[in-house]
């Protein structure tokens, strides 16, 4: 009675663990960077929309900035009104289920 006892507590350890540490691994955000071109900008809603060739295609990058968003120009400190359409950027974001979020935009 004492080793099925002991059977099922350790049982229901791994399985609490395989649980807690699983939904812990998902709710890291992967973070992606790639280069690209603007071709929108919307500063009364702090929005960027980025088309970033992948292979053959385009891959659209678009969404507001985190409040904590690095943006820079030509290495210095930048606003988002200081990018134009048409520019190249670097960009890096995360993938949400609500969308793209831009942590950084750089460009020259």
């Amino acid at each position: 009675m004492k080793k099925s006892s002991l059977a099922i507590v350790a049982l229901f350890a791994v399985f609490f663990n395989i649980c807690f540490f699983s939904t812990q691994a998902s709710a890291v955000e992967k973070v992606y960077q790639m280069r690209g071109e603007i071709t929108a900008i919307d500063v009364a809603y702090n929005t960027v929309v980025i088309e970033v060739p992948v292979g053959n295609k385009m891959f659209t990058v678009g969404g507001p900035l985190s409040s904590d968003a690095v943006l820079k120009k030509g290495g210095q400190p930048a606003s988002l009104g200081d990018f134009a359409v048409g520019e190249q950027v670097t960009v890096r974001w995360t993938s949400t289920d609500k969308g793209h979020i831009i942590q950084m935009l750089k460009g020259r």
